[in-house]
């Protein structure tokens, strides 16, 4: 398995939303309640690679098996520095270190940026042990938990937020 880690381009962006749309059916990491279209998929990555942030694809084989960006942690003026990661692994390809060296192509990527200064991570409660595990291996901190912050599937989720200086 060659696992190489690239920006994602534009012809990959099904493949990119399939993966996406899973966690969106299956999980809780992401807490959107109902399948993105793929225009508005598009639409958040053209405003991603037009602001110069790092938008990555992990590919094996000319497969697209993972996807990583960073996008504005939030729109006030203040929080100009600060971005959120985004890292989604498919489900085939889980436990295997992509989604590590995603994150660490992220952090490597967001150093030419001179806008960076802080990723932070908001990660759902409910199965992620994984992904603590891995921003913990890459240098971010635990800085809290929001109680019962998000609703979905009929249930209160917490989320735990991790941080990183750049």
């Amino acid at each position: 398995m060659r696992l190489l880690i690239t920006p994602l381009l534009k012809k990959n962006l099904k493949d990119a939303l399939k993966i996406y749309n899973y966690y969106i059916d299956n999980s809780f990491s992401n807490f959107e309640e109902k399948k993105v279209s793929l225009s508005d998929f598009s639409k958040n990555y053209r405003n991603i690679k037009k602001k110069k942030l790092p938008y990555l694809a992990a590919m094996i084989d000319k497969n697209l098996v993972g996807i990583a960006y960073l996008n504005k942690f939030r729109d006030k003026s203040g929080y100009r520095f600060a971005f959120e990661n985004t890292i989604y692994v498919h489900d085939n390809y889980l436990k295997q270190g992509i989604g590590f060296r995603l994150l660490k192509q992220l952090i490597i990527s967001s150093k030419t940026n001179k806008d960076i200064k802080k990723i932070v991570a908001v990660i759902g409660s409910i199965d992620s042990i994984g992904s603590i595990k891995v921003h913990k291996k890459l240098g971010f901190k635990n800085c809290g938990k929001l109680k019962k912050i998000g609703f979905k599937k009929n249930r209160w989720i917490d989320c735990i937020i991790m941080q990183k200086d750049i």
